[in-house]
């Protein structure tokens, strides 16, 4: 069954639960049912009377199946449980509810690849939530695990794991490499419990283990996660968050972040999490490469120290919820000789493909050609006009520790021509992003100027 007819029977599901329920119940109920599907497939003599197999719960009839789905949710998700509260809302028992849910079971007994359609679920419905994100776009992840490769062994951490995207990715990036024998080790932190929960069934529905953390967690103010301790690092942080003034008691290595944004806050927490060869992968709003003040500070101290490898600026479009433009920042404990005392720049604006009202999508294409680029630094590497330059330390103080991409490669010798209209307007709409940027910059210098006077 292709994934196109999987995503037709997701849709059908929902579709029989929308009835009865809002949209977000709904939704949450279809989540716990491919999880199920994903779980308590198993041959039925392998079920208990603890955890039923999911043979078990297609056979029921419209009257016992709420009552059998409660159950089989409770057994398999007894082993996560945070602060006792259940990983679902109670399943509704109604008597318009029961033949629609019994329907919507049927159809997703008849999908295949049930992981790739909880993950489909997870991204689908995350597109619907106003405030907040919990999942990062798949293309995002991908890119972000190549660009760092993890290693069988490793411990890989994502303070702000949302869903567990990042953690996921990193496991199915080594078992890919290594062998389905291959194994690193996963632990997450988020703020928002609800979010951990899915996270666990996430993870869980992979056949993989992550420590997630207990009761509340907050990464920036509770940060129960040990320093110097990861290999691997990825976060995909709520952007420019305003957070209370406690956080600023913590010691900051590079300098106080701004208090009216977070920013550089997770900037430094990401990199305080790094082993003395780790590395760590984020994605931060344009604006943090270029923002004045307390955030120019923190830039110098990360480019002096060392610790910057690389900044690669997105095309625009790439999050559901947004139209921010954004950047993923490399860190390394461990540059490579020839690579000390240089930041690589890579201006990826133009790449990626539309995906409708205002998305950009990358392609693999799009992700192998800038993970390649990052990966041939400091081996066969050559400046490409347009496209990356590896800066040195002296060239990047002489900009006042601006680290916006485009700066640094410089524009392409010739505009590629597109050949649609739709093309056109993406292009320009790139563009126009682009000055967006540069007005905020220019902006943020003019207003220190006037501080000053």
């Amino acid at each position: 069954m292709e994934t196109s007819e999987n995503s037709q029977l997701m849709w059908k599901a929902l579709e029989q639960l929308r009835g009865p329920l809002d949209a977000q119940d709904a939704e949450q109920l279809l989540l716990a049912v491919i999880f199920l599907r994903c779980v308590a497939d198993v041959p039925d003599g392998a079920a208990t009377a603890d955890a039923p197999s999911w043979r078990w719960l297609v056979d029921q009839d419209s009257y016992g199946l709420t009552d059998s789905l409660e159950w089989a949710l409770d057994a398999w998700t007894r082993p996560y449980r945070d602060g006792g509260r259940r990983l679902t809302k109670s399943i509704p028992d109604h008597h318009v509810a029961r033949p629609l849910l019994r329907e919507a079971v049927r159809l997703i007994d008849r999908a295949e690849r049930p992981v790739e359609l909880y993950e489909e679920c997870l991204e689908r419905f995350s597109h619907t939530k106003s405030g907040g994100n919990y999942f990062t776009p798949r293309p995002l992840v991908r890119l972000l695990v190549d660009l760092l490769e993890p290693r069988p062994g490793e411990w890989v951490f994502d303070p702000a794991c949302g869903s567990g995207g990042f953690l996921a990715e990193a496991a199915r990036h080594v078992r890919e490499r290594h062998g389905r024998q291959a194994a690193v080790e996963l632990s997450g932190r988020d703020i928002n419990p609800r979010a951990r929960q899915i996270a666990w069934m996430n993870l869980t529905a992979r056949g993989l283990e992550a420590d997630l953390g207990e009761g509340p967690v907050d990464s920036l103010r509770f940060d129960d996660a040990p320093r110097d301790t990861f290999d691997v690092v990825f976060a995909n942080p709520p952007f420019n968050l305003k957070h209370s003034d406690d956080l600023w008691q913590r010691h900051w290595r590079y300098g106080e972040p701004p208090r009216n944004n977070a920013n550089f806050a997770w900037v430094q927490h990401v990199v305080s999490k790094l082993t003395d060869r780790g590395r760590a992968a984020m994605l931060l709003p344009d604006g943090a490469t270029f923002t004045a003040g307390a955030a120019r500070q923190i830039r110098r101290g990360l480019v002096m120290d060392d610790v910057l490898s690389a900044v690669v600026a997105l095309p625009p479009g790439l999050f559901p919820h947004t139209g921010i433009s954004a950047s993923i920042w490399i860190f390394s404990r461990e540059k490579p000789s020839e690579c000390r005392g240089q930041v690589l720049f890579i201006d990826a604006r133009g790449q990626g493909s539309s995906a409708g009202r205002g998305r950009r999508s990358l392609s693999e294409g799009d992700i192998e050609r800038i993970a390649s680029t990052y990966r041939s630094w400091g081996g066969a590497f050559e400046d490409r006009v347009g496209w990356c330059r590896s800066a040195s330390m002296e060239e990047i103080a002489e900009k006042e520790f601006n680290l916006y991409a485009a700066g640094y490669v410089g524009a392409a010798a010739v505009a590629p021509v597109p050949e649609r209209a739709d093309e056109r307007v993406a292009e320009l709409t790139r563009e126009l992003y682009g000055h967006f940027a540069e007005a905020a910059r220019l902006e943020d210098e003019l207003r220190d100027i006037l501080e000053e006077m």
